[in-house]
């Protein structure tokens, strides 16, 4: 017995779009800084675009060329709900496979009745935190509230400089912030856009995504533990703990093995099948990124903040980044070229290592949770020992 052609082409389309979402997900994320996971994500956001760009140059008209560069600025330059809207078909497909597939299966030989309690609970709190984060102001910079945006946070130097101002908005840029370009808006304490939300993540939704990623891993987690055990059951339901098949080599009976049984109730059930590799693949990808986004969150920094310390570590490594008037009321950092090094006259020292500079805005862990949790645009600011 072995997986049907139709079950392996789900099986092998379902891979693929995990690896793609996986790649989307984590691939910029300092931890897989030059690897494959980056080069794949490099390859997908930046040189397939360009690549296709280019052919469809050198033999297509130029008007067909730039309504497809408007569609793809549509749907990856700016704002908009398509990947929303798939997300939320593909939970709820899934869900509804798993109401007609494995919950009839529930309670059974492993799980007890009591375990929908827990189940509309953890879908509950995973639904709801989505949708709170998904339409939540991220904390938006506008004429109104950029003083006080700008008196939320201190400008570090290093970071964020002094009398920045937004090249778009032409507001004053307060530390920890970003402009966007797809909602066209500067958030403050930016960490990405999620395109999944249609929203960006930042000081004042930056809680309920961390909630809808945790009870996302929850779902995912749970969710494999419930469908392995309809399976287990459907095992013995259909007497195949106990059942011999004939051997094609002796033709002698033998007893049918564990993992011919579990492919045989898969092949046979091909929705189960779907949603367990679907679980199988995913969640480790989602369970990773949310111990990457409470890692970062507990360090205090953001997915944004993340590449500007990698820049900072590239300056290092280039030997170009100093201490500058170094213990005067002027100290602050700088990126000195190596050509303008010795003509530049200031006390100076190189900075040799990463670890030789502190982050700002890192006032331990548990400080840096709470003021996430507690934290919004018309609220205080973070303690500061």
């Amino acid at each position: 017995m072995g997986i049907s052609l139709f079950t392996a082409s789900w099986v092998t389309a379902l891979l693929a779009f995990c690896a793609w979402v996986s790649i989307l997900l984590l691939g910029r994320n300092r931890m897989f800084r030059g690897t494959v996971v980056e080069r794949a994500n490099i390859y997908c956001l930046e040189t397939l675009p360009a690549n296709v760009n280019r052919l469809m140059r050198a033999g297509i008209s130029d008007a067909f060329v730039q309504k497809a560069e408007g569609v793809w600025i549509a749907l990856f330059g700016r704002r908009n709900p398509v990947f929303q809207i798939f997300a939320i078909v593909l939970y709820f497909l899934g869900l509804s496979v798993f109401m007609t597939q494995a919950a009839p299966a529930i309670p059974n030989r492993y799980v007890g009745g009591w375990q929908w309690i827990t189940i509309a609970l953890t879908l509950a709190v995973n639904m709801g935190s989505y949708a709170v984060a998904c339409v939540v102001d991220p904390g938006y910079v506008d004429a109104g509230n950029v003083d006080r945006a700008c008196s939320l946070f201190e400008l570090d130097g290093l970071l964020y400089s002094e009398n920045a101002v937004c090249r778009t908005c032409h507001l004053r840029k307060p530390a920890r912030s970003k402009h966007c370009s797809a909602c066209g808006r500067c958030i403050q304490m930016m960490d990405h856009h999620c395109m999944w939300l249609n929203n960006c993540i930042g000081l004042n939704n930056a809680r309920w995504f961390l909630a809808f990623l945790a009870s996302f891993s929850a779902v995912c987690i749970y969710g494999t533990y419930l469908f392995a055990t309809v399976v287990l059951e459907l095992r013995h339901v259909r007497g195949l703990t106990h059942a011999m098949v004939q051997d094609e080599l002796t033709g002698e009976m033998v007893p049918l093995s564990f993992k011919t049984s579990i492919l045989y109730l898969l092949d046979e059930n091909v929705l189960l099948a779907i949603i367990m590799v679907l679980l199988l693949i995913l969640t480790p990808a989602i369970a990773i990124f949310t111990v990457y986004q409470l890692r970062i969150a507990s360090l205090g920094y953001t997915g944004n903040e993340e590449i500007k310390w990698l820049n900072v570590a590239d300056d290092i490594k280039d030997e170009v980044l100093f201490v500058v008037n170094e213990g005067s009321e002027q100290e602050a950092y700088a990126v000195i070229e190596k050509e303008d090094q010795q003509a530049d006259l200031r006390p100076k020292r190189l900075v040799t290592d990463l670890a030789q500079v502190a982050n700002k805005y890192h006032r331990g862990i548990w400080e840096n949770l709470r003021f996430i949790l507690l934290a919004s645009s018309s609220g205080s600011k973070p303690h500061v020992d």
